[in-house]
């Protein structure tokens, strides 16, 4: 009787401290946000760092794999230091030669895009107004339009306006909020920095920060806690491994793909429209057509037709893509359902943006796959009592 009641007077105490705690983050849900929010910023060169050096990883892993089959290389310290090397210096040519290759060309099809655009409206115009004319419907509104269309024209009359405005002190505000630029431009070039070296360290030392990790989770975690965190983290970097590398060669071969299209059938700014799509399609499910959208709209400022030709494209592309190249470059490594999918883009998207959106399907994969073990070893205990 004495232990039943100790045993009760237990539980009420952890239920009243668990009541009490329960009641503080309520009524200090905004200040434990903030204050968790200010962590997450104090924090987030190395969180950037170590994602950093988690891709730098994937690319050195991927070397090593290769060398191994190819060159029976073992992986051992010099030969994973120069995979290392080589994996910073990949990732980074990509980086640089986006910048340096790419970026011009790209400011040109956009300058070339800005200095065709009043008279790609104006043939625009007249060719909506040809096709519209079997339309009588449609045909009188884009006559009335006309009068609008002429205003754009007077864009140019208005900048000498502008200009004054600026110089005649109506810009203060704006010259106002150089520092708080340049200061802002100097912390994120030093997080940036910070984020840089911080992966380097923890891409090279990164069988003893490992070692010192587990030792420390084994020291303060119980035995069967540990093995379960473990099999977790072995959760979460297969899938984030497979879902990095494999979206990654699956934009480059969808971007690729829309460039080569796009150069066949002379659409315009082939280069333009295969980065965009490349870039968009990280974002699970939408971004690749959103991006597709945009691009159509760059192309229609040149010939209305070739936008809609790009479109017939984009889709004839993405079939291939989705039926044939996905399943096998991507494979059933995420083993995510398609409806949880949504569920994690939705949720990702409203918590963190676009960041959320790629992040958030990894992470509720992990989710799906873990409780997934733990329903099938559940039922698989109630079928042994049954049977017992």
């Amino acid at each position: 009787m004495k232990q039943n009641g100790r045993a009760l007077e237990s539980m009420i105490k952890r239920l009243i401290l668990f009541t009490a705690v329960l009641i503080l983050l309520i009524f200090n849900a905004s200040l434990i946000y903030d204050f968790l929010m200010r962590l997450i910023a104090i924090c987030y060169p190395f969180i950037f760092g170590a994602g950093l050096a988690f891709i730098f990883n994937i690319v050195s892993n991927g070397l090593m794999k290769y060398a191994g089959l190819w060159f029976h290389v073992k992986d051992t310290t010099g030969p994973r230091a120069i995979a290392n090397i080589l994996a910073i210096i990949f990732v980074f040519s990509i980086i640089l030669g986006f910048v340096f290759l790419l970026s011009p060309q790209l400011l040109d099809s956009i300058q070339s895009i800005v200095e065709q655009m009043p008279n790609a409206l104006n043939h625009f115009y007249a060719w909506l107004l040809n096709v519209t004319k079997p339309l009588e419907s449609l045909h009188e509104p884009l006559l009335d339009m006309r009068s609008s269309l002429s205003d754009v024209d007077k864009l140019a009359d208005m900048l000498p306006g502008l200009f004054g405005w600026v110089f005649s002190g109506g810009a203060n505000g704006i010259f106002d909020s150089i520092y708080s630029a340049l200061t802002t431009t100097f912390s994120v070039v030093a997080s940036a920095c910070i984020a840089i070296m911080f992966s380097f360290i923890l891409l090279f030392n990164k069988k003893t920060f490992v070692r010192e990790l587990k030792a420390l989770l084994k020291a303060y975690i119980p035995d069967p806690y540990y093995d379960k965190t473990m099999h977790v983290c072995s959760i979460v970097k297969k899938t984030f491994t497979s879902y990095i590398a494999g979206t990654s060669c699956e934009c480059l071969i969808l971007g690729t793909l829309v460039f080569i299209g796009c150069t066949i059938f002379q659409i315009p700014y082939a280069l333009l429209t295969g980065i965009m799509v490349a870039i968009g399609a990280y974002v699970p499910m939408f971004g690749a057509l959103i991006t597709a959208i945009l691009a159509s709209l760059f192309i229609a400022v040149e010939n209305p037709m070739s936008a809609i030709y790009f479109l017939i494209l984009f889709i004839c592309i993405q079939q291939v893509e989705g039926n044939f190249i996905y399943p096998n470059v991507v494979g059933r490594s995420v083993g995510l359902p398609p409806m949880y999918v949504i569920v994690a883009v939705t949720v990702g998207g409203s918590l963190a943006g676009i960041l959320g959106m790629i992040i958030f399907i990894p992470i509720c994969s992990c989710i799906y796959q873990l409780l997934g073990e733990d329903i099938r070893k559940r039922i698989k205990y109630k079928d042994q009592i049954k049977n017992s």
